[in-house]
């Protein structure tokens, strides 16, 4: 269960960096199906990371001399990480949450006070529950597998970054 909620986390993680990447990027005046097809590309984004570190994981465990006792300890320090990842994770939720009420006051608001620097803190938060995560780790390979995913997630951001610039150049010489 705890893994699983690692990956959702992840998979929310690359939606809203698909998104943000997305925003104010596109000259059209209709952007609901761009802003759409960044959010998925997010989502892929992170499944992509996913299923590179569930092939890690999977290979470390077949070659580990114990694994139950590396399982036992991936799963702890699953735990930890998520006492860091939940709260800021229903803290960004809520505040998204609210920008559904129709008011531009409130979205403002939010976006300055809250999403702004919730996305500005978003790679400490990451490193953050990493660092809580592997502090008690007993095992070498634990690390090395929370490093591992912890650098894959915060590359998530900067290829969707460089992606979109692409992208964005593109539509700009397709106009001129």
């Amino acid at each position: 269960m705890t893994l699983l909620l690692l990956f959702l986390l992840a998979s929310l993680d690359g939606a809203l960096c698909g998104c943000r990447t997305s925003t104010g990027r596109c000259p059209l005046i209709r952007k609901n199906i761009y802003y759409a097809k960044g959010v998925l590309r997010g989502v892929f984004a992170a499944q992509v990371v996913s299923g590179f570190s569930l092939i890690c994981l999977l290979l470390v465990v077949a070659f580990t001399r114990n694994p139950q006792l590396l399982r036992a300890d991936l799963v702890e320090s699953a735990r930890r990480m998520l006492f860091v990842f939940l709260p800021y994770a229903a803290l960004v939720l809520a505040n998204i949450a609210l920008r559904i009420i129709p008011s531009t006051d409130l979205r403002s608001a939010t976006s300055v006070f809250f999403l702004g620097p919730l996305t500005g803190i978003r790679p400490f938060v990451m490193i953050a529950g990493v660092v809580a995560g592997i502090w008690r780790a007993q095992l070498h390979q634990t690390v090395f597998l929370g490093l591992f995913v912890l650098a894959l997630m915060l590359s998530v951001e900067f290829a969707l970054n460089s992606y979109c610039n692409r992208l964005q150049q593109r539509q700009i010489h397709s106009l001129i």
